[in-house]
């Protein structure tokens, strides 16, 4: 007899709808603007892709070790030397921010331990939480005029052993102040909690710096350090199907830990998209290019969008553009579904990016803004009209 797998963890997790718009515009019967998903419109650098051939054409295609070539390690860590400056041997190669993100919760996991992440987050966010076993703890971040130590007081619990912070965020586009950043860094070193610091979109911010709370690590000793921080070649570098990101843990003893999930879960990263990432590293002029391409589009949509009411914030970093459209309906993924079917045009419901059953959600709809420019263009003004004739 079959043990009761109505306690298995996968089923935990919740399907995200961003996947079924997602089949929905690949299986479209016409040609469908996509700006549901983040894929870039600039390619990555040729430096980059001559790596990855190079590497396969002399024979670098062999086992790299579990936490990367050290080559890259060692590239990786100074390029972090002005956020919490690692040591390479605290640098993890990983395929993607993802599975960094994912390897650095199971690292952590301990029975009955929760997370902090913010009410509007990332999908994939909440995914990885649960699949460690950990539990969710939603924080209404951010919120004007309350104090950021207020709003994680609330959500918190005595078993909350981590933070995760997103900055930009994916789907908000906000940008966490320094002072914000010190408060979180105190809050969380005096309460004995760890702070995962998602930096994808750290090369596209438009107002205000790049998130850089592991700094704040340098300023304790090594034993009291708290900040993981989580890098991608995907966004900046635009290699999102080279599945290419880096890690750092805060001391030795958690990257002792993190190497251990890293080393049965993974066995190694691709050797030769590493040397991929390490030819793109010295493309900087990319990064710069690409950041001025998706600054204008934003810029684009933003004033196309705003006479209609439905801009709340101007993201202020980010891909994305999220879209307040309550006046207009009350089941934005039904009204997903209609704008493809009668516009064919993509965008993803809020539904995918806020706790099961949150009435906000049924408001909100992200919009991609790091596609190609004219596309987009396009799209927005075709969301536009339908709106007008809604």
């Amino acid at each position: 007899m079959l043990l009761d797998d109505t306690t298995e963890r996968s089923r935990r997790l919740p399907v995200s709808c961003l996947h079924e718009i997602h089949r929905l515009v690949t299986g479209h019967p016409r040609e469908a603007i996509a700006l549901h998903v983040g894929e870039p419109h600039i390619r990555m650098p040729a430096a980059a892709a001559e790596g990855y051939v190079a590497a396969i054409r002399d024979g670098r295609t062999a086992y790299a070790d579990a936490p990367g070539l050290p080559v890259l390690r060692a590239a990786l860590a100074e390029r972090l030397a002005d956020n919490g400056a690692p040591s390479p041997d605290r640098v993890f190669v990983t395929p993607g921010s993802c599975q960094a993100i994912s390897a650095i919760f199971q690292s952590i996991a301990r029975p009955g331990g929760e997370v902090i992440l913010p009410r509007v987050h990332w999908p994939m966010h909440l995914q990885q939480i649960l699949l460690a076993g950990l539990e969710p703890r939603f924080a209404g971040l951010p919120a004007a005029g309350r104090p950021v130590t207020e709003l994680l007081d609330e959500a918190a619990g005595e078993r909350t052993v981590a933070l995760l912070i997103n900055s930009p965020a994916n789907p908000s586009g906000h940008v966490w102040s320094a002072a914000d950043l010190e408060q979180m860094y105190a809050w969380a070193a005096r309460r004995g909690v760890w702070i995962i610091s998602d930096e994808a979109y750290e090369d596209f911010v438009y107002e205000g710096e790049p998130c850089r709370i592991a700094q704040l690590d340098l300023a304790v000793p090594p034993a009291e350090r708290i900040v993981f921080s989580v890098h991608t070649f995907s966004k900046g570098f635009s290699m999102t199907g080279c599945r290419l990101g880096y890690a750092t843990a805060p001391r030795p003893d958690r990257a002792e830990l993190l190497s251990r999930v890293q080393e049965a879960t993974l066995v190694a990263p691709a050797t030769p998209v590493q040397y991929a990432g390490l030819a793109a590293l010295g493309a900087p002029e990319h990064l710069s290019m690409h950041h001025a391409y998706v600054r204008a589009t934003r810029d684009e949509a933003v004033k196309l969008l705003t006479p209609l009411g439905v801009v709340g914030t101007e993201p202020r970093g980010g891909w994305y553009l999220l879209l307040d459209l309550s006046a207009y309906t009350s089941d934005t993924y039904a009204f997903c579904r209609r704008l493809l079917a009668e516009t064919d045009v993509g965008i993803a419901p809020g539904r995918g990016f806020l706790p099961a059953g949150d009435p906000v959600a049924e408001t909100l709809v992200r919009v991609t803004l790091c596609a190609e420019r004219e596309t987009t263009v396009a799209g927005v003004r075709r969301l536009a009209r339908f709106l007008q004739s809604s």
